[in-house]
Order: C-alpha cells, then sequence, then structure tokens
C-alpha cells in the first residue's frame, strides 16, 4: 500500500514537471507570434485596396490580430503550481493559436475569392504555409491541438484551389507541402517529448545518486556522513538556543553468532529488519537514525532530555524483542546494548566529543551484560 501511494506520488510528480515545462515552453514561444499575423494583414492593407473597399472589415480583422498578440504577451504563466491551474492557463494559450490560425486561414480564403484582394493572394498563400510550418515546429508540444492549428490555417485555401477553376497545380503543390507539415508536426512532437523523457531520466538518475550518497546500502538509513553532518548541525543549534538535544548509541547484541550460525544473507536481512523498527519508533520531527557501520547504529533525538531519551530507548529495546525481523527465522530475536547522551554545551566542545559520551555508555551497557540502556550521566532507568 505504502508502495503504491509513493508510486502516486511519484507520478504525479513527474506530470507537475513535465506539465511545469511546457507551460515555460509555450510562454517563450508564443512571445512574438501574434506580431507576425498583425504583420501579415498590414502587408495586405499596403499592397490592396482592402480598407477603401471593405473598411469595417479591414479594422476587425486588424483588431482580433492586434488584440490576439496582446493577449499572448497579457496572460502570463500562473504562479501557482496546481495542475489545474497550468492546465487552464496552457488551454488559455492553444485557443489564442488556434484563433489565430482560423482568422487567417479565413482572410486567405477571403483574398482568393475577392478580386479586390488579388494582388495580396501569393504573399498570403506563402505566409499560410510559412505560418504553418512554424506551428508545426513551434508549437509541437501538443500534437493534435497544434494539428488542429495548422489544419485551420492551411486547410481552406488548399481545398478551394482544389475546385474547378482554380489552379490544380497550385493545390497539388500545397497538398505536398501540408504532408511535409504534417510529418514535421509528428516530428517535432516526438523530439519535444522525447527531450522531456531524457531530462526526467537525467533527473531521477542525479536523485538516485543523491540518495545513495545519503544513505547506507543495505539498510537505506542515513550513512555516518550524513549522520555526523547533521549531529554537527543540531549541536550548533543547541549551543545557540539551549534546547535539549540527545543522541542513542546502538549495538546489536552477539550479532557475529547471527552471521556464523545462519549465514551473512539472514544477517544482512536482520540488519534491514532492525533499519525498519528504528524507522518506525523514531520518526518524530528531526529524529534521525543512522547506521554508522556494521552492527553499530545512532539515533538523533532533538529536543529529548538523557531521561526522556532513555525512556524511549528502554521502550525500545524492550519492543524489539518481540517481534521476528528475519520473516524466514520466525524464533530469531535481536537484542540490543544502547547508549544515551545528552548534550552539554561546556562538556563536549566538538560533535565526537557529544558521540565518544554516548559510546562509552553502550560500552558501559556491554560490560554490565548488554540487552540494556545505559545513560552517560550514570542514571538508571
Amino acid at each position: 500500500m505504502i508502495g503504491a501511494m509513493e508510486r502516486d506520488i511519484e507520478h504525479r510528480g513527474i506530470n507537475l514537471r513535465r506539465l511545469a515545462h511546457e507551460v515555460d515552453e509555450t510562454r517563450r514561444r508564443m512571445v512574438v507570434g501574434g506580431v507576425f499575423y498583425v504583420l501579415g494583414w498590414l502587408l495586405v492593407c499596403l499592397f490592396t485596396p482592402a480598407i477603401s473597399v471593405y473598411p469595417w472589415a479591414s479594422l476587425t480583422i486588424a483588431v482580433i490580430f492586434v488584440s490576439l498578440a496582446v493577449a499572448r504577451l497579457a496572460l502570463r504563466p500562473p504562479v501557482s503550481q496546481d495542475p489545474r491551474v497550468l492546465t487552464h492557463w496552457l488551454d488559455l494559450q492553444w485557443l489564442i493559436i488556434q484563433v489565430s490560425a482560423a482568422v487567417w486561414g479565413a482572410v486567405v480564403l477571403w483574398t482568393l475569392i475577392s478580386p479586390v484582394l488579388a494582388n495580396a493572394r501569393m504573399a498570403l498563400l506563402v505566409g499560410a504555409a510559412g505560418f504553418a510550418t512554424a506551428i508545426a515546429h513551434t508549437y509541437s508540444m501538443r500534437f493534435w491541438p497544434s494539428l488542429l492549428a495548422v489544419v485551420l490555417i492551411y486547410a481552406p485555401a488548399t481545398a478551394l484551389m482544389w475546385m474547378p477553376g482554380h489552379d490544380r497545380a497550385v493545390a497539388f503543390s500545397l497538398t505536398v507541402y501540408l504532408a511535409y507539415v504534417i510529418t514535421s508536426l509528428i516530428r517535432s512532437h516526438r523530439d519535444f517529448h522525447d527531450r522531456l523523457d531524457f531530462q526526467e531520466t537525467l533527473r531521477q538518475q542525479r536523485d538516485a545518486f543523491e540518495r545513495m550518497s545519503r544513505t547506507d546500502d543495505l539498510t537505506l538509513l542515513a550513512n555516518r556522513r550524513v549522520f555526523v553532518a547533521e549531529l554537527e548541525r543540531v549541536r550548533a543549534e543547541a549551543t545557540n538556543h539551549t534546547r535539549p538535544v540527545s543522541l542513542l548509541v546502538i549495538d546489536l547484541d552477539h550479532f557475529k553468532q547471527i552471521n556464523d550460525q545462519h549465514g551473512h544473507a539472514i544477517g544482512d536481512t536482520c540488519l534491514s529488519g532492525f533499519a525498519e523498527q528504528l524507522r518506525l519508533v523514531f520518526a518524530g520531527q528531526g529524529e534521525l537514525p543512522a547506521r554508522l557501520g556494521g552492527e553499530e547504529f545512532a539515533v538523533l533525538l532533538p529536543g529529548h532530555t538523557e531521561p526522556e531519551a532513555a525512556t524511549r530507548a528502554e521502550a525500545f529495546r524492550i519492543g524489539l524483542a518481540a517481534v521476528a525481523v528475519v520473516p524466514e527465522q520466525p524464533t530469531l530475536r535481536i537484542h540490543v546494548s544502547i547508549g544515551v547522551a545528552e548534550f552539554d554545551a561546556k562538556r563536549h566542545l566538538s560533535s565526537d566529543t557529544f558521540l565518544i559520551d554516548a559510546d562509552r555508555a553502550l560500552y558501559r551497557a556491554k560490560n554490565e551484560g548488554r540487552n540494556r540502556v545505559c545513560q552517560a550521566s550514570g542514571n538508571r532507568l
């Protein structure tokens, strides 16, 4: 159940990263696109009598293209990382792209039908091909919305040119080029998502290497290097804020006998099972269980006095004896010796001296017969 939840969380994280990357790419690519539609319509107005013959239509088209260009700049990406908010923003961007394409497709069709706009026909046909190509290469993040935009911008003129009375050679050229544009879109779409997959693979490898550098391979607890660094940080914090901090150093009793009698595979399973018990019991805020090496472990307990830490250690020791940490060996039980020390700013001038105090308490527990908790102060539970 926990594994399924973790996989679900990881899957949602991957989807969110991909969505955020798509938002970033879309914003970057949307910035200048709208200007070219405005310039294209300006070309029509300069080289044809569109304004004098169709003043209101010309003004309406100009307002539409300018408004769409401004909307591209005005709709900034959301700060929120809510997938619904990001998806809504992307939907608005695609609406702008498709409305721009549809209007340009209608303009091209108009120039092919109206004799008044005849001087702009070739320029607008070339513009339609150029805009369709730009969409296929620039907005390939989503295949079907991009394909729709290409069809809206390109198909009306192509369909008209195939009708009787029009230039079939131009129609054939447009159709062949449309096939090229769609092929380019397919390739660009695949390349975009391959790049996202590659980036996600690199991120996962980086995270895996980071985890490996911080955790013990067998038990998956924090390793000694991480533990010492955290011990130093907490010790410095306790020095500055007089907050209690205690430390447990734990050794598995007679662990060599377990290896000798049952084999190293069972011994490794034993260590892993013991580590899992540490994780379950010492899971409070700031608490850090770690493997120092071999069968020696430690637990950092911020906010705990020595008596409080010793009480928890004793409860852990008693509870551990009732747990079968190796499923294959239900009768096998682990016993531990635990040393407990509380940080004292006057005596513990370094993390090493703090750790040494807890170590001494551990060795006293072992010398007194093992399977017990001893405090560095000498107090008893």
